[in-house]
């Protein structure tokens, strides 16, 4: 009769060994798929509420645009009418309709906005070379630039490759960006916009010498309606974040008060 096969202890460790690393790595990508799934439902879950809110936002911007554009003409008619105010009641009632045309002025901007953020994103994808997207939205913001004394620099990768994106949205999303940083920079200052690539992503960071983010505000800043500024609809940065996702991508703050921030958006090669 044969002897058993007797199978030295090294090879029996070894498969023990390969056997826990091969359940570990199973176990890990399922969590890492169940995250996955789960974040993909979170996703899909807003979008749906999202498109449910632009339906019923598309018919209330009719019924609210239509009389506040009516009420800021007449106020625009009414202004011109007063237009070399001489006694004092005078002088006050123009102040007051000048108010209210900063008003409706401003409650016109908050309506598009809203219907911006909220709307239904239909994107037209198509090959894009996001270094060309760049350069084309900083020479059109040039001017503004040198008006407030802020210095733009760019470091672009060339090796970037196209992608595929919405050209005018993820412009809309690098302006709201800009804008932010252009607000933070009251006195001036310097914006740099880079670009990179690894083999999955492409990089896009968009860098300012402003005031920075308050900690306490830091986890707040994508939240609807959240704002610091005076006259802010607090929707640019909620609505950046959504075009980012739309196109599979993330988007991250740094932020430190008195030094400045940097926003960093990955957008999806392929």
């Amino acid at each position: 009769m044969d002897e058993p096969l007797a199978i030295p202890v090294y090879i029996v460790i070894a498969l023990a060994a390969l056997a826990a690393v091969t359940v570990a790595g199973v176990a890990i990508y399922l969590r890492v798929s169940r995250r996955k799934a789960a974040a993909l439902e979170d996703r899909i879950r807003k979008a749906e509420s999202l498109a449910f809110v632009g339906t019923l936002a598309g018919g209330l911007a009719h019924e609210i645009r239509n009389p506040l554009s009516t009420l800021n003409i007449n106020l625009q008619l009414l202004r011109e009418d007063w237009a070399d105010p001489v006694t004092s009641k005078e002088q006050r009632s123009v102040k007051r309709i000048d108010a209210l045309l900063r008003e409706t002025n401003r409650l016109e901007r908050v309506l598009s906005d809203f219907l911006r953020f909220a709307g239904r994103y239909q994107l037209h994808r198509e090959p894009h070379n996001i270094n060309a997207v760049v350069e084309d939205l900083l020479d059109f913001y040039a001017p503004e630039a040198r008006q407030r004394k802020i210095e733009v620099r760019t470091v672009l990768d060339p090796a970037v490759p196209p992608i595929s994106i919405d050209a005018a949205l993820m412009r809309q999303a690098l302006v709201n960006i800009i804008k932010n940083a252009q607000d933070a920079m009251p006195r001036g200052g310097t914006l740099t916009v880079r670009t990179a690539r690894n083999r999955r992503f492409v990089h896009i960071e968009v860098t300012d010498t402003g005031t920075g983010i308050a900690p306490e505000h830091r986890d707040k800043i994508f939240e609807v309606y959240f704002t610091t500024k005076p006259n802010g609809s607090g929707l640019g940065l909620p609505t950046t974040k959504r075009i980012v996702e739309e196109h599979d991508g993330e988007i991250g703050v740094e932020s430190e008060p008195g030094k400045g921030t940097r926003v960093q958006i990955q957008l999806p090669i392929s």
